[in-house]
């Protein structure tokens, strides 16, 4: 490799297939991998088709990509169809590297954290249309896609990859060390653990008094795997206290109190970073109540946020959360069977005000606060990087 070319800092691409309208993790992320590129003096581009629901974007995203929604379910006979707007797609994606890759002699990463099965091919099929001198690859899984029927068209599409780049450009992340030992067993590859970037929480200061309403949030857009059923039953119990609990949820929840029930607020759908914040600083207890089958590898932002914060979550047994809180001794937010809202909300009169939890909690804050940061991100890209250069320098 070139040592002048080596002592140029990359151009990080992050490729986002679908913005899904600005919900979820989304836009928070690539904001905390712009900050995490800041700090080590990298370009950070953003490309991602254009989304009607979200038009205000940042300075270097770019809504460059063909519009094709490759997501969408399609009947088996209309499938050729789907190829071509794979193909579609990944023309577009060869055209914008080209625009920013191939013009300069630096390194540049294709970094891509969430996507599907086509949309990995059509990235596939983008890189063998421009040279890969360069040109690394870094994808993060998210999932237990190894227990998916459609695992091995993953396998088999990082290894055709893996073979189009050079020795040590492509790299599999994920931000679950549960996920990374199952993920880098089935892909026969090594994965790397990363931070949880987009927790800029610090410093909500605990301003809870014993007698106050207790706020519990159920974060989010409403899914079945999210508790959806769950949270509808709690709200509609009424026992000796409810009435001293506000759940705050999403509009399309629906979620309608009872008479000497839990008091309900309904925000919205979507909230910006500033209200998100708020509504975490308002927040005593953080309802996690998801499905133990979806979440058993899979992280929560939600729940890293929640102790960033230094708020209280109640996760449901068999989940990476529930994993998360054994490690530091706070088994008793963890919950076996949802199924008993009256005990599920004692449970929660218990935990707001219980001094020993909270000192639990700082406990997880403190080491939380030392890795899931934007700074701690931008070590261990560098790491990444660093070690891809060594790698082809040893080739």
């Amino acid at each position: 490799m070139n040592h002048n070319n080596m002592e140029q800092s990359p151009i990080l691409i992050s490729l986002i297939p679908n913005l899904m309208g600005g919900e979820g993790h989304i836009i928070p992320y690539h904001t905390s991998v712009s900050k995490a590129a800041k700090i080590l003096g990298w370009q950070h581009l953003v490309i991602l088709p254009p989304d009607l629901k979200f038009s205000n974007l940042p300075a270097n995203w770019y809504a460059c990509l063909s519009s094709e929604n490759l997501e969408a379910k399609i009947h088996p006979f209309i499938r050729i169809l789907k190829f071509i707007d794979i193909l579609k797609f990944s023309l577009s994606i060869a055209k914008k590297l080209r625009q920013y890759v191939l013009i300069t002699p630096r390194p540049s990463i294709i970094f891509l954290e969430r996507f599907i099965h086509v949309q990995l091919l059509a990235l596939l099929i983008a890189i063998y249309l421009i040279p890969t001198n360069n040109l690394s690859v870094w994808l993060l899984y998210r999932r237990d896609i190894h227990k998916d029927k459609t695992a091995w068209i993953y396998k088999s599409l990082n290894q055709a990859i893996k073979l189009k780049l050079n020795p040590g450009k492509f790299k599999i992340l994920t931000d679950s060390e549960i996920l990374a030992n199952s993920i880098s067993n089935y892909f026969q590859d090594s994965v790397n653990v990363m931070p949880i970037p987009h927790t800029e929480f610090i410093d909500i200061e605990d301003t809870r008094n014993q007698d106050d309403e207790i706020v519990c949030w159920w974060a989010g857009t409403p899914r079945l795997e999210k508790g959806w059923e769950i949270v509808k039953s709690l709200v509609n119990c009424t026992t000796d206290g409810a009435d001293k609990i506000c759940v705050v949820a999403a509009q399309s929840s629906q979620l309608i109190s009872n008479t000497g029930g839990v008091r309900i607020n309904l925000i919205a759908d979507s909230l910006s970073n500033l209200e998100y914040l708020e509504w975490l600083k308002k927040s005593d207890i953080m309802l996690l109540p998801y499905d133990a089958n979806a979440y058993k590898e899979r992280t929560s932002g939600i729940f890293t946020e929640c102790i960033m914060a230094g708020k209280i979550p109640v996760v449901t047994a068999g989940t990476w959360m529930a994993k998360e809180l054994s490690k530091y001794q706070a088994q008793e937010l963890i919950i076996d069977d949802w199924s008993q809202p009256k005990m599920i909300t004692n449970k929660i009169l218990q935990f707001a005000n219980s001094v020993e939890l909270k000192a639990k909690i700082t406990e997880i804050q403190k080491s939380y606060r030392k890795f899931h940061t934007v700074e701690s991100y931008a070590v261990e890209i560098k790491k990444l990087f660093d070690a891809s250069d060594h790698a082809e320098d040893i080739n």
